[in-house]
């Protein structure tokens, strides 16, 4: 196989070989104890080359990765990969093989010895292979064989889909998420990022963590490696350098010495004159970068390793009537977007991350909700370098397994995630997991476990960032989490102006499915079959009720700064799949209804008017930004149906900075029947358009889509609208008494059920004694069980 010499990331002192070109893949059944010497490559019916950097579905299904059986098949059984390559010629102390990304249990062969297994798609591991090749002469062929996994859970006899109809044994975010985010089939499996040689001399700085304070102090803290037998001596040099500005740095010089084992050296730098790193609406995302080289005592570089970071501190504080979020000690709200990249995080690459970047900064968002997953690290790099705020969710989402075994196993994910990436200025929120009480009587997750471990164990790992245990009604418990989804006007009820009278502490999802342009839904035979009964009239009528639904939404949070909400996290950037989803972007990056919406009700200085949806209530200043302008004429327009002017005026007031401002009451001398337009404007008092704003009908609400949220496709794993020979999502329960009840009289039910607004003591408590009823335990056994190496 080809071997390519170059650096590895963040590491230019030791020979790094990354091994290029194509594996050689074969399938043996999932349950069948491996090794090496008992399936020979040569006795393999079905081998495939697939490139080394690729998910298997986009591998061998290039033209259908998104749905069908022939999918759900790849995860049935286990495929192992295999590669070769040449020893490396020295000098050399150890090698280690380091694999970057394995979706999701590997387990690795060099030269037919075991060498080590591995769980969870995203974190980098690596063993250590030096034994293997001191066996061998330089140029001789070594052999990586690895037996790679995800299995699909069991399903849930007691069931609903798609919220439990499986219980998730996977720490994985990424698989079984329905309802127009993951379809049904979809389990990404393979090895996804490169693999690496890396040759060193016996020392190596495994890990760095970058902890900062306002006034330019730099806690780092290294883990370093001695592999040898003998202590190893010789200097450290910590250098702080300006990446991204011209401000100054710092240099220290250590002697240390490093017993043979893993140790930790703590130390402390003084930036001087420090630019700090903001978020881009607040000022510059100003970045430092961190080089540690350990020399010899001969002056001879010996490990490197680098970091970039930004000076910057996240508070959030929190009271039961209000949440804010602080940055470098200053109120920010937040203004976000649920966001994954693509459905294979493999075919992400730096240009459509930046894409997508552009697009979520352009509708003028200051964050991004990493949803349930880990996303490459190339996204967080550009988020560093762009002021993009990140919050960041862990693996889990929905109803996952409640034994001690798993919750041990999240721990260990957890704690890579937090370790890989919390020197990123950019992450300012750590969420265990999304949704777990996603079926209102099922709580043991975030009453038993994982969740309650989680949680203590990420405030203890990085005490410099807010925790949440999970995401989701859950806004009684407002010291560890307090955060809501609000999906009035979607699948909690019929108007989207419901959400008038809810008062949320911060909101993290809302938003409501609509269809991918015409022209991208017929580009799939697959989707097209089962949305064909969507014309592009309808379409445009959908994509207006999504545009009408996100602005009600978005402005009444904005509103709500001024007594209770930190920020706002639509749902959500742009569609995995063309198909239905709740993107304001489709799968091709066509702007559906919500986009200019969301970009329009989200600029930093925003005008909005107050409404119940029936009549006019205030006139209101949002401004998001640190300028203060005096003297605005701020005027407002009403116009009938006819086009005619039947009401308008003007007032003189000051804005503040970052803060959000009641106007003015209005009660305007007119029917709200003739109240076709309404417009609204801020102007300097040299005359000069600061923004604007307008309405139509805004007393007239469009109603929700027909057939929406219930009419369903089970292959597509989505809403369908109105469609004669779709069932209703209700009939997917497996509780007969659910069934008995006439369907006008179920869907509404789940309404509200999905709404979730009884006291959380009272549910907690009708949850004990449905557990004590059922027979469940809290700490009920693992159901996976990983096969692998004889």
């Amino acid at each position: 196989m080809n071997q390519q010499q170059r650096s590895a990331p963040h590491d230019d002192l030791f020979k790094a070989i990354r091994l290029t070109g194509n594996w050689q893949v074969y399938s043996i059944p999932l349950d069948q104890l491996f090794s090496p010497n008992d399936t020979p490559l040569t006795t393999t019916q079905s081998l495939y080359n697939v490139p080394e950097c690729a998910h298997l579905q986009t591998a061998l299904y290039p033209d259908r990765p998104y749905w069908g059986n022939h999918l759900r098949k790849i995860n049935e059984q286990a495929w192992i990969y295999h590669r070769t390559f040449q020893k490396p010629e020295g000098p050399y102390k150890r090698v280690r093989l380091r694999f970057e990304g394995v979706d999701y249990f590997a387990e690795v062969w060099v030269n037919d010895v075991f060498v080590g297994q591995h769980e969870g798609h995203f974190a980098p591991f690596d063993f250590d292979i030096t034994a293997i090749l001191d066996d061998l002469e330089a140029g001789d062929e070594v052999v990586i064989t690895v037996r790679v996994t995800s299995p699909w859970d069991a399903p849930n006899p007691s069931g609903t889909y798609p919220s439990d109809h499986i219980v998730r044994h996977l720490v994985k975010g990424l698989y079984e998420h329905g309802e127009g985010v993951i379809p049904p089939n979809v389990n990404p499996l393979g090895i996804w990022r490169p693999v690496w040689l890396l040759l060193d001399q016996g020392i190596s700085i495994d890990h760095m963590r970058i902890r900062t304070e306002l006034n330019g102090h730099v806690d780092v803290r290294l883990r370093v490696h001695n592999s040898t037998s003998q202590p190893w001596q010789g200097q450290l040099q910590l250098q702080v350098s300006a990446h991204n500005h011209d401000g100054e740095g710092v240099t220290k010089h250590l002697d240390i010495e490093v017993p043979p084992s893993t140790h930790t050296i703590d130390h402390t730098l003084q930036i001087p004159d420090v630019r700090l790193w903001w978020p881009w609406d607040q000022g510059l995302p100003n970045l430092y970068q961190l080089d540690a080289t350990l020399s010899n005592q001969d002056q001879a570089p010996t490990a490197h390793k680098r970091a970039k970071f930004g000076v910057r501190t996240v508070h959030l504080e929190r009271t039961p009537q209000r949440f804010t979020y602080w940055i470098n000690e200053r109120p920010v709200y937040i203004r976000g977007i649920s966001y994954i990249p693509s459905l294979y995080l493999s075919e992400c690459t730096e240009a459509t991350l930046s894409r997508d970047l552009a697009l979520a900064k352009d509708a003028n968002l200051n964050l991004l909700r990493v949803h349930v997953h880990v996303s490459p690290s190339e996204l967080y790099d550009l988020c560093d370098e762009a002021g993009m705020l990140v919050w960041q969710d862990f693996e889990l989402n929905w109803i996952h397994d409640s034994s001690l075994a798993f919750e041990q196993r999240a721990r260990d994910l957890q704690h890579d995630m937090i370790g890989m990436l919390q020197n990123h200025a950019s992450i300012m929120t750590w969420a265990c997991h999304n949704e777990p009480t996603m079926v209102l009587m099922r709580r043991q997750n975030l009453e038993y476990h994982p969740d309650p471990a989680l949680y203590a164990d990420a405030q203890q790992q990085d005490p410099t960032r807010p925790v949440f245990i999970c995401s989701g009604q859950i806004e009684e418990d407002w010291q560890r989490s307090g955060d809501s989804h609000s999906y009035y006007g979607a699948i909690w009820s019929s108007r989207y102006t419901d959400v008038y009278k809810h008062y949320p502490l911060i909101n993290t999802e809302f938003g409501v499915e609509t269809p991918a342009a015409l022209e991208t839904l017929r580009a799939y035979p697959d989707t097209w079959q089962r949305l064909d009964h969507l014309d592009e009239p309808t379409i445009d009528s959908i994509w207006a009720y999504q545009a009408v639904l996100t602005q009600y939404h978005v402005e009444h949070f904005r509103r709500l700064r001024s007594l209770s909400c930190a920020g706002y996290i639509h749902f959500w950037l742009a569609d995995l799949v063309p198909q239905v989803g709740c993107g304001v972007l489709d799968a091709h990056r066509i702007p559906k209804g919500g986009y200019d919406a969301l970009r329009r009700a989200s600029q930093p200085l925003h005008i909005a008017l107050e409404h119940d949806g029936r009549q006019p209530k205030a006139l209101w200043i949002f401004n998001d930004t640190q300028q203060a302008y005096q003297d605005v004429t701020i005027r407002w327009q009403i116009k009938d149906q006819h086009g005619q002017t039947r009401h308008e005026g003007e007032t003189s007031f000051y804005i503040q900075a970052n803060a959000s401002q009641e106007v003015m009451p209005v009660q305007w001398p007119i029917a709200r029947r003739n109240c076709a337009e309404i417009r609204l404007s801020v102007h300097t008092a040299d005359g000069d358009l600061l923004c604007e704003n307008d309405y139509k009908r805004p007393f007239q609400p469009l109603k929700r889509p027909r057939g929406y949220p219930w009419k369903f496709n089970r292959y597509l794993g989505t809403k369908v609208f109105d469609r004669d020979d779709a069932p209703s999502l209700t009939n997917e329960t497996v509780n007969p008494l659910v069934k008995l009840l006439p369907l006008r009289l179920r869907e509404p039910l789940a309404e509200l059920m999905l709404r979730q607004q009884l006291p959380l003591k009272f549910i907690s408590w009708v949850a004990q004694v449905v557990d004590f009823v059922t027979g469940v335990k809290k700490t009920a056994p693992t159901q996976y069980k990983n096969r692998g190496a004889s």
